[in-house]
């Protein structure tokens, strides 16, 4: 089985990267097996609340500050919260060290199909990544934020595309975001009023087939190769 790590950095603050990376993790987990959300944006509030996981008992960062030498995946796997195919390793509390960190997602990828790493507005764990999603938007502050993440891209050799957040009509395409990034455009991600009321109602991001970000995320798997499209409605996911 091949592993893949996907990270997912947001240019800007509220462009809807870390319901990406939960709706990628969700419409994964049908056909590549054991999926995982990691957060990678300690500054925040944690991932699982974006999961609807926040009351699911389970091991967040703040429980392995003192974990030393190298992580069980499995043991980690089965020990963190879930929901139908979802788990999630979440930020909350204490900072885990750097070692930490990365014992863990080496784990974890050895043993899941996709981890997904929902890396905030960071490159720290962009090294462990196989393949990077940039999620811009089109304002001059977006545009502007995402050049600077594409050229420390650029320096780490990550594989990246871009996904663009975008409302119904802008004032440029996507294609020439695309190319003032130099970043291959892999998918645009339209407003989706659905997606707030989701949130609202505690309903997985990913868990429907319709709405734009559920849509995108398939196209993005299919195009990376995770799995082919056509995989069907996921496993109904309540918190």
């Amino acid at each position: 089985m091949e592993h893949r790590v996907l990270g997912v950095v947001g240019a800007s603050g509220g462009l809807g990267a870390s319901t990406l990376a939960v709706a990628l993790a969700v419409r994964a987990a049908a056909s590549v097996g054991a999926t995982v959300c990691v957060d990678g944006a300690f500054e925040r509030g944690g991932l699982d609340v974006t999961a609807c996981l926040e009351h699911v008992a389970g091991l967040r960062w703040s429980d392995l500050v003192d974990l030393r030498g190298e992580a069980d995946g499995a043991d980690l796997l089965r020990s963190l919260p879930s929901a139908g195919g979802l788990r999630v390793l979440a930020a909350r509390g204490l900072l885990p060290p750097d070692e930490v960190v990365e014992s863990c997602l080496r784990a974890l990828s050895s043993i899941c199909g996709l981890t997904v790493v929902d890396l905030g507005g960071s490159l720290r764990w962009v090294g462990h990544c196989s393949d990077v999603l940039l999620v811009s938007g089109v304002s001059a502050r977006h545009l502007a934020d995402a050049s600077a993440l594409a050229v420390g891209l650029s320096r780490h050799r990550a594989s990246a595309r871009l996904v663009l957040r975008a409302g119904r009509r802008e004032s440029v395409t996507a294609e020439e975001v695309a190319v003032h990034l130099d970043l291959p455009l892999a998918a645009t991600v339209r407003d989706d009023v659905q997606a707030v009321t989701d949130a609202d109602r505690a309903r997985v991001p990913g868990s429907r087939t319709s709405g734009s970000v559920a849509i995108a995320a398939d196209r993005l798997l299919s195009e990376l190769g995770v799995r082919g499209t056509g995989a069907g409605e996921p496993e109904r996911l309540t918190a």
